[in-house]
């Protein structure tokens, strides 16, 4: 059952939902590489792997700082809600 644990502030809203985009975007890049073109294909997995602990750090970072109980969460976009799993 999910359930609302707390609102983030609108720059923390930005920030991860800037670092999903990303992510989402890198993963379709990724999907659409050859990967004999090495060049291209390191780069985008690189910023892919850079993105990803970006990523984590933030639900990390945020969950310590409003002390939310351990799971699974996800963000609502609309409402800047943080949802437990």
């Amino acid at each position: 059952m999910e359930k609302v644990i707390c609102k983030v502030l609108d720059e923390e809203k930005k920030e991860i939902e800037d670092l999903y985009e990303k992510k989402i975007a890198l993963e379709n890049i990724i999907k659409i590489i050859e990967p004999s073109n090495e060049v291209l294909y390191n780069k985008v997995v690189s910023d892919y792997g850079i993105t990803l602990r970006k990523f984590e750090e933030w639900w990390t970072t945020i969950s310590n700082k409003y002390n939310w109980e351990s799971g699974n969460w996800k963000i609502n976009f609309q409402t800047n809600e943080i949802i437990l799993l």
